[in-house]
């Protein structure tokens, strides 16, 4: 493995590191929008969120105006 690679890998830990610490300091507003962007981006799904989470997420999605799939609601369809 080249130096620049080790740097490469040093510094994705560090990144890695930096954004667990802020999930954990900034606590859950911050966390709320992760999992709705993730849920945006098809990366998880909404049972993959933690219970405790789920209602505020699903709260986020519906003033979106999307379910909790993360597509759009279509007008007087029931809020899933």
């Amino acid at each position: 493995m080249r130096p620049l690679d080790n740097l490469r890998q040093s510094l994705f830990c560090i990144r890695k590191q930096a954004l667990a610490w802020a999930l954990l300091k900034l606590g859950g507003d911050y966390v709320v929008t992760v999992y709705v962007t993730l849920i945006l981006k098809g990366y998880k799904t909404f049972a993959q969120v933690p219970a405790n989470l789920q209602p505020a997420v699903k709260s986020e999605l519906e003033a979106l105006g999307l379910g909790t799939d993360g597509k759009p609601l279509f007008e007087g369809e029931a809020v899933s």
